[in-house]
């Protein structure tokens, strides 16, 4: 299970160790790999093998000292995140427009509109040491869902076994029926993830979902694309018109214009005159 922090690494398993290289192996095996690299396994020594194998270890406990550490930290974040997000409720349509403003296009078209009735959005990270999570999103009242709270959890047991309790959403409408229906089968979709069992962070897929991009970026600070959504609204948007502006100052510049030539000339004509 690949974790949020960079620095977690899980412990190899049986079967990773016996198919890797011939130099791991032979920490269980004591040397009696049988393969045929013409005298590489003697000239690893037992002590050189019991070194790597100490720093692994090293490595092992690093890892769950970080855990105690990152656990610690968040629990003195969570009184900002708890302010944040009561500050974030007096701006009208916040998550919708930070979903929609981040570069990793998380959000599929058919759910733009739905996404507008999200009024909160909340990450409780490391539940326990082994990296659980879960995700919540209130919803205002609207004609298309019924419930207003929707909840997925994500549990980790091990290094390759977790358990996911999806998130429950029902249609009150047919509008609503079209986009669960669609979301089902979307490839990246917000609504789509807390409905679906997929936890984020497998590695089947090339491109991040939901889950991944929410617990490594966007959670932390949303405000950059709430900001980038308008900006980019703004960008789009018809320019306003200010051709009569314009026009009054060219008939001025005219007007200015002729009468300075008219004073020339009158001028030009009284030294002829003279």
């Amino acid at each position: 299970v690949a974790m949020v922090w960079p620095f977690k690494r899980s412990a190899p398993t049986d079967a990773a160790v016996a198919s890797g290289p011939a130099a791991k192996r032979s920490r269980r095996d004591n040397g009696s790999s049988g393969g045929g690299c013409g005298g590489c396994e003697q000239r690893v020594s037992q002590e050189l093998l019991d070194v790597q194998l100490e720093l692994q270890l090293l490595d092992e406990r690093c890892a769950e000292d970080q855990i105690s550490i990152q656990q610690r930290f968040d629990q003195s974040r969570r009184p900002h995140f708890d302010h944040r997000a009561a500050l974030l409720q007096k701006v009208p349509g916040f998550w919708h427009s930070a979903l929609c403003g981040h570069p990793s296009k998380l959000v599929a078209p058919f759910e733009v509109e739905a996404l507008k009735y999200v009024a909160e959005l909340d990450l409780r990270e490391n539940l326990d040491r082994r990296g659980s999570f879960e995700v919540r999103v209130e919803l205002a009242e609207n004609p298309l869902f019924k419930e207003r709270s929707l909840l997925k959890r994500v549990t980790f047991h091990d290094a390759s076994t977790e358990r996911v309790d999806v998130a429950i959403l029902t249609a009150e409408n047919d509008l609503g029926r079209e986009i669960l229906q669609a979301a089902a089968s979307a490839e990246r979709s917000v609504l789509g993830w807390l409905l679906s069992s997929r936890s984020g962070g497998d590695g089947l897929s090339v491109q991040e979902d939901f889950g991944d991009v929410l617990r490594r970026d966007l959670w932390q600070d949303p405000v950059p694309y709430y900001l980038a959504y308008h900006d980019t609204a703004a960008a789009t948007a018809e320019p306003t018109v200010a051709a009569p502006e314009s026009e009054a100052g060219a008939e001025g510049a005219s007007g200015s214009g002729s009468a300075g030539n008219e004073g020339v000339a009158s001028g030009g004509g009284g030294a002829a005159a003279s």
